[in-house]
Formats: C-alpha cells, sequence, structure tokens
C-alpha cells in the first residue's frame, strides 16, 4: 500500500508540470500492473483445481496437454486425507513401482526377524543372466558372488534392478507362483482393490525370455493398480518402516563397498536433492516405466512436520523420453498447489474435550489440512469423531477418529500434543525463506517488478523535472 500511496502523490503533485501527463499516463500504467497481478493470482488459483497439468504449467513448467498422467493423487501421510486427486481410481500398469511391494515384504520379513539386512544371498547364473538383459532396468550381479539383502535392497531402490528384485522375491519365497500369491494377498490386506499382480518386478513376465517364469499368471500382461491403491501401500510401508527413505533420499550411493564388485549406483528420481528437478523436502520414493502407460512416479515429502505421499501414473509416452522429466516437474507442482492451497490445522488436543455438547476423551491430536481461510468442519456421532476434509481420505470419506465418553464433571484438558522440533541453523532459516519465496506465484512477482520499473521512472522524470525548473529559475535571475 505504501508503493501505491507514494505513486498517488507523486501524480498528484506533477500533474500540473511539465512532464506531468507522462507521469499520469505511466501512474496509471502502474495501478493496471498492481490490479493484473491482483486478479490474475486469485484466477490461477482456480484453474489450477481443475488439472494437474494446469497446475504444472502454472508452476511455469513446459509440459504439454499430451503428458497429462492418467491417474494422480496427493495425500497427507499421518491420516491418509487426499489433498489433491484427478482420476484416482483408473487402472494403470504401475511397471516398476510393483517392486515397491517385495520390498515392503522384505522389510516384514526383517522386522518379524525371518531375515536380515546382513543375510547373504548368493547369485546363481540365472540371476547373472537376468542382470545381463539390455532391455531391462538393471544393475550387474555375478554369479556366485554373496550379494547382502541391505545391498540389493539398494540396487531394486535407485536404480531399479529386476535382477536384485527378483532375488529378494527369491528369498521371500522360491517358488515364483506361490510369491506373486503373496504379494496378491498382502494387497488385498491393505484395501489394494484395484491392484493385481502377475509378477514380481513390474517388468512383463515375457521379456525375461523364459529367464524368470510365473506359470499360474499370464506371461504377456502388466500388473495393474491405480494411484489409490499405490498411495495405501506406500502410506503402510512408510508407516511400518520409515527407515526406507534413508536410502531413497539419496541421488546416488555405493555398493559393495570393500570389495571387487563395488559400484555407484543413480536414483532414477530426479526430484532428490542435488538432482535435476531437486525439490526440497523429496526423500522418495521410486519411478517405474511402462511401455504401455508411459512414466510413472511416487514422490514422499518430509520437512518440517509435515509428511505427505504423491502419485503420478502415466505421463506421457513411452517414446518420449521428455516424460521421464515431466513426471517430475508435474508431481513438484502438485506439491506447490497443496502448499499454496491448504493451511495444517488443530481441530482437538489429546485429553477431554467438549465436543458438540458431549465430554468425551481424544487419544491424540486431531489434526487436518483445510483450505486457507476456512475452518474444519466436524461432527461426533456416537464415539466416532468425523471430520471433513477436501476429497475425503484414502479409507472413507471424513477423517475419523474414535473418542471415549467422558464423565460430565471431567475438567477439560489443557495439554498439547507436541513433537520436539530442532533448532533451526541460519542455513535452514534461508532455505525456509526461499521455499516461501519460491511459492510465491509468478505473475506476482512479474506485477512486481513493473510497478518497481515504472516507480523508477517516474523519480527519474521526477528528478528531470526539478533541474529543467531550476534552470529557468536561474535564467529568470
Amino acid at each position: 500500500m505504501e508503493s501505491i500511496e507514494l505513486l498517488e502523490r507523486i501524480s498528484y503533485d506533477d500533474s500540473k508540470t511539465l512532464g506531468g501527463k507522462m507521469v499520469k499516463k505511466l501512474f496509471k500504467i502502474a495501478m493496471c500492473c498492481v490490479v493484473l497481478a491482483g486478479m490474475v493470482a486469485p484466477i490461477t488459483t482456480v484453474l489450477a483445481q481443475e488439472s494437474s497439468i494446469t497446475i504444472t504449467k502454472n508452476e511455469g513448467n513446459s509440459v504439454s496437454e499430451a503428458d497429462t498422467p492418467k491417474g494422480d493423487i496427493v495425500v497427507n501421510l499421518s491420516n491418509g486425507e487426499i489433498l489433491f486427486q484427478e482420476n484416482p481410481d483408473n487402472v494403470v500398469d504401475p511397471a516398476s513401482l510393483s517392486k515397491l511391494m517385495t520390498i515392503f515384504m522384505v522389510y516384514d520379513a526383517i522386522k518379524s526377524g525371518k531375515i536380515k539386512l546382513e543375510d547373504k544371498v548368493v547369485a546363481s547364473k540365472n540371476d547373472q543372466a537376468i542382470s545381463n538383459l539390455t532391455n531391462l532396468s538393471n544393475s550387474p550381479i555375478v554369479e556366485g558372488v554373496e550379494y547382502p539383502v541391505s545391498e540389493l535392497i539398494k540396487m531394486a531402490l535407485l536404480p531399479s534392478s529386476n535382477a536384485a528384485v527378483l532375488m529378494l522375491a527369491n528369498l521371500i519365497n522360491p517358488n515364483t507362483d506361490d510369491y506373486v500369491d503373496l504379494i496378491n494377498q498382502k494387497a488385498q490386506e491393505l484395501g489394494m482393490t484395484n491392484t493385481k499382480f502377475v509378477g514380481a518386478s513390474g517388468a512383463v513376465t515375457h521379456d525375461f525370455e523364459g529367464l524368470y517364469t510365473v506359470q499360474r499368471y499370464p506371461s504377456t500382461e502388466t500388473n495393474q493398480s491405480t494411484a489409490r491403491d499405490l498411495a495405501k501401500m506406500v502410506v503402510a510401508m512408510l508407516k511400518a518402516h520409515p527407515e526406507i527413505t534413508e536410502i531413497t533420499k539419496n541421488k546416488e550411493l555405493t555398493v559393495m563397498s570393500g570389495t571387487p564388485y563395488a559400484k555407484t549406483i543413480t536414483n532414477t528420481n530426479h526430484s532428490v536433492e542435488g538432482d535435476l528437478l531437486a525439490y526440497p523436502g523429496i526423500v522418495g520414493l521410486k519411478t517405474g516405466t511402462s511401455e504401455r502407460d508411459g512414466f510413472n512416479y511416487i514422490g514422499i515429502y518430509k520437512q518440517d512436520g509435515v509428511e505427505l505421499v504423491e502419485v503420478i501414473l502415466g505421463v506421457g509416452q513411452f517414446a518420449d523420453h521428455h516424460g521421464e522429466y515431466n513426471r517430475h516437474k508435474i508431481g513438484n507442482a502438485l506439491l506447490q498447489y497443496v502448499f499454496k492451497n491448504f493451511e495444517h490445522k488443530t481441530v482437538f488436543n489429546p485429553g477431554t474435550q467438549t465436543i458438540d455438547g458431549q465430554k468425551v476423551t481424544v487419544e491424540h491430536t486431531v489434526d487436518v489440512y483445510v483450505e486457507k481461510g476456512k475452518e474444519p468442519v466436524y461432527a461426533l456421532e456416537g464415539n466416532t469423531l468425523k471430520v471433513q476434509t477436501p476429497y475425503g481420505t484414502l479409507y472413507g470419506k471424513e477423517f475419523a477418529v474414535k473418542v471415549e465418553p467422558a464423565a460430565s464433571d471431567a475438567v477439560e484438558s489443557t495439554y498439547i500434543e507436541t513433537t520436539q522440533v530442532e533448532e533451526k541453523t541460519p542455513k535452514e532459516m534461508i532455505k525456509g525463506i526461499l521455499r516461501f519465496l519460491m511459492r510465491v506465484p509468478f505473475i506476482v512477482w512479474l506485477g512486481l517488478l513493473g510497478v518497481l520499473l515504472i516507480v523508477v521512472m517516474i523519480l527519474k522524470i521526477k528528478k528531470k523535472m526539478r533541474r529543467r525548473k531550476e534552470r529557468l529559475r536561474r535564467r529568470q535571475k
């Protein structure tokens, strides 16, 4: 407002002087820039809700309508509330995203004590042959070499090694048919109702040229899943095994260190720190590429107490290599959209609370994301507190929390459940400021720049006019 008042004063003072007309014109142009920036920014927000490709374009990315995902979703990891969705139930070939189910199975086996990260798997002649298939993503595997489970996990996650993930699957169950039955059973347990696995790695079984076969499932079909189903899997996996992101957050890792087989592997996720399309806070998770459906990406954002999962499926065409990067542009843009349009709010803290006139006991903090400028909407139905969310949750139309009845004379709790926040270093504070500035729409920056340039021009004109007046006074003397 101060800059506008300055412009008004300058325009008024100089309107009757030499060059005043030009100043007034510049003033009008400046006002147009301010109004345009103010109008276009909210219009952009409205348009951004229409599709992920619109959101991505509005963030200044060069993508086309052909890059529109076949399905996508962004969810809050803590409670599964959906913050954005577009065709989340479209059935798509997840391709190498399928490997995450095997990683899930391996970590479950480690947690139960069936296997250890230090356990070694001896590579067979068949394993080596699979690693040499040039039509599949892989990492070198050498017959007779002992590969620790920890190293195979890294190879399966970062470069998406088909050989490594099949060695892990074989460790869980050496019968390929029974293993596929197991991961389908796991999918059903997780509520992945539109998911079907026909193989363990995500590659079409036929492409293994007989080196990997499954008898009870068709060899020419792809796995199938949806953005919603994959989000359910990832939320469950990260709640049970959050340590997985300690691997997936890296751009590069060295496997088999200290052996003749040491090798640096590179992450296929271009949104992690240090990569081409790095987005602050991205710590994983996996990519996949389908000859039929295009490019897939699952991103995990974890920063400042916020944990989000995004699933982007079917970007572009397999023949167009730009899809490898555009899936990350879309993923990054959707995160920007969420941060611009939603804010995190606490509905109730733990302890005794009065809800809809009834005293109940809340076990943990109830918090959700709501559209900026709005308050959470909730209702108590029996012993269930239902809180509305933008698009419901992965598990229902509302976020539901169980509560227990409390005595009518119970004292309401003043306890606020918090998580320990580490003291930020100057570097982290600067990063935080930069993240905030990055979230300001481009059109606003453009409008402010226009106003600044016009102010400078007006001040220059005013200076010239003062000099001209001074010269006239001297001549009159």
